[in-house]
């Protein structure tokens, strides 16, 4: 199964590959740049670029500076009409896009407000809808936009941790997102990228699961080198990962390399190209980067070999899946060029050598294991009171699984479960059934499975119950155990205290917050009828802007606001005032 998987894998790769520049140098991806115009007036500086590691996902855009504020104008970088317009408490927050007729479509994330007369369509949608939340898709005719024109603010809605403006180009038939930066956008960029470490890891069978190690690179005649003398020791098998960052002009963010390419003895024998990044595939950054390193310390290790089911499409060239295999112990030299989407260079050269007697096991990093799991196959492991049920593919490499029981903590309903260990990523959903103890009958709608945390709080994930297991689906490994939740989410008014004070305030806000399983739904109603409450998901705020066309005035109204939770627990808040 694994020789058939590794062939038509090199199939696939050999074909991707001819349609790629086999050169190291630019490719054309997106529409030409004077196509385009910037989205903002203001200078261009960058707090993440297309493609840099982020925990689950490759980043599908830039983040462009907005100077620590909000309501900075958004331009439409070129004609074209407004296809999609999204509404959301966490995401992208307000997000806007625009299909143009070159083939492309541009993305603007993270908006404080639309035009006036997208945000009269929004709000009636909304109204409609009796939804703050919404997905809407216009019809072509009918916001139609012109290059340059305003389209919205800049903000900080969403998941946004700052104000700044979220900026995507996507190839509108495939939506797949494209590098802005490599033709589209012009940023200043002078600075070639940064390599700081390289990390050897064995590559033998993994039952030996030899700790990695690093090498500190400094900078010596314009090439980055190794602080220590000598040959780097290799194993019979390895890879090589590099801890390396973009700076650009203006910015002190850490950003993304987009080319990474590895040289042995002159020979290539690996590279990787940021151009493009299907939706689909976003999720093999957990196995681009080292994963486990990266929880650890945030400082991403780009991996310059191929796990055995990373599918990405980022790779051009991958001798061996980028594994290295030295038939001598003669000296061998290694050279890695990073590249920016600028076209700025920097190389990493230092010297290797077979020696294998310098990978040692650490005892440490021994598997105490339960069972062996195959990446190619559906994997099941059972044990008194639960049951992993992993598909094909959910894993990146084979694992030896572990899994050891706890005491149950307070407040749960089962044992706590430790399930692999939660530095090691998984891919697709696995199905998780644990088995519940001394649950009393009325507490079985508000039962969750919990995942225990490294602060030492707990998250919910649902779950269903099947007899006496409750069942969930989720995409990481880590300690698991039944838990309930029967506390009402919490309403407190943030900018008033009475109903008198009411009168006069045109903004009415309040904190809805829920310390467990996370608020589901909320509805605001003022004498019965639906209001549009703003949510801030990252603040934990509703917010409602008093509407006299929609409300009457002159007379006393009562205000209703409902929050629920994800296991059925509901707070209500009322408050009567006139105006």
């Amino acid at each position: 199964m694994r020789k058939l998987a590794s062939i038509l894998f090199g199939i696939n790769l050999l074909i991707y590959c001819n349609f790629l520049t086999p050169a190291f140098g630019q490719a054309l991806v997106g529409p030409a740049r004077n196509s385009l115009t910037l989205p903002v007036d203001i200078p261009v500086f960058l707090a993440g670029n297309f493609a840099e590691p982020r925990i689950n996902h490759f980043h599908s855009g830039i983040d462009i500076k907005t100077n620590g504020a909000t309501g900075v104008p958004i331009k439409s970088v070129a004609d074209g009409y407004v296809s999609r317009i999204k509404v959301e408490a966490g995401g992208y927050g307000n997000a806007l896009y625009i299909r143009h007729p070159n083939g492309f479509t541009s993305l603007y994330g993270h908006l404080e407000s639309f035009s006036n007369e997208v945000k009269q369509y929004v709000i009636s949608e909304q109204y409609r809808r009796e939804s703050f939340a919404v997905d809407l898709f216009p019809e072509p005719s009918r916001l139609i936009v012109k290059k340059g024109q305003v389209v919205a603010l800049s903000g900080n809605s969403g998941s946004s941790e700052g104000p700044h403006l979220h900026f995507e180009l996507r190839e509108t038939q495939s939506e797949n997102p494209v590098n802005p930066l490599v033709r589209s956008i012009e940023v200043k960029d002078a600075i070639p990228p940064v390599i700081e470490k390289v990390t050897v890891y064995s590559l033998k069978e993994r039952q030996d699961w030899i700790k990695p190690y690093a090498i500190q690179l400094k900078k010596v005649d314009g090439i980055y080198k190794p602080a220590t003398e000598g040959p780097i020791a290799l194993d019979a098998v390895s890879g090589i990962g590099i801890e390396t960052y973009d700076l650009l002009n203006g910015s002190d963010n850490h950003c993304g390399v987009y080319k990474i390419t590895g040289f042995l003895d002159n020979e290539k024998f690996f590279e990787s190209c940021l151009d493009e990044i299907s939706f689909s595939e976003t999720r093999y950054m957990n196995s681009f980067m080292d994963y486990k390193s990266y929880l650890s310390n945030h400082r991403p290790i780009l991996k310059m070999f191929i796990d055995p089911n990373n599918q990405a499409t980022i790779y051009r060239f991958a001798k061996n899946r980028g594994r290295i295999e030295l038939k001598n112990e003669q000296i061998h030299k290694i050279k890695i060029l990073t590249e920016d989407a600028s076209g700025n260079q920097s190389t990493a050269e230092f010297n290797v050598r077979l020696e294998p007697s310098k990978f040692r096991h650490d005892p440490g990093f021994l598997p105490i294991y339960n069972a062996y799991f195959n990446f190619e196959e559906a994997n099941t492991f059972a044990a008194d009171g639960i049951e992993v049920s992993m598909p094909p593919g959910a894993l990146y490499d084979d694992i030896y699984f572990s899994y050891s029981v706890s005491d149950p903590k307070p407040g749960s309903y089962s044992p706590v479960h430790s399930v692999h260990q939660p530095d090691v990523p998984v891919h697709l959903y696995y199905r998780l059934a644990i088995e519940s103890s001394n649950l009393p009958e009325n507490l079985r709608s508000k039962a969750t499975i919990a995942q225990y945390l490294k602060s030492g709080t707990y998250s919910s994930l649902g779950g269903t119950w099947e007899g006496d297991r409750l069942i969930t689906r989720i995409r990481s490994f880590g300690s698991f155990c039944i838990m309930v939740d029967t506390v009402k989410p919490v309403i407190k008014p943030l900018n008033f205290s009475s109903g008198a004070e009411l009168k006069s305030l045109n903004t009415f806000k309040f904190t809805a917050k829920d310390d467990f399983s996370g608020i589901q739904s909320y509805r605001g109603e003022i004498d019965g009828k639906w209001i549009l409450l703003e949510y801030d998901l990252k603040n934990k705020l509703l917010e409602y802007q008093f509407d006299p066309k929609r409300i009457k005035t002159g007379i006393q109204h009562t205000m209703t606001i409902k929050v629920s939770d994800q296991l059925g627990n509901t707070n209500i808040y009322k408050v009567s005032f006139n105006r």
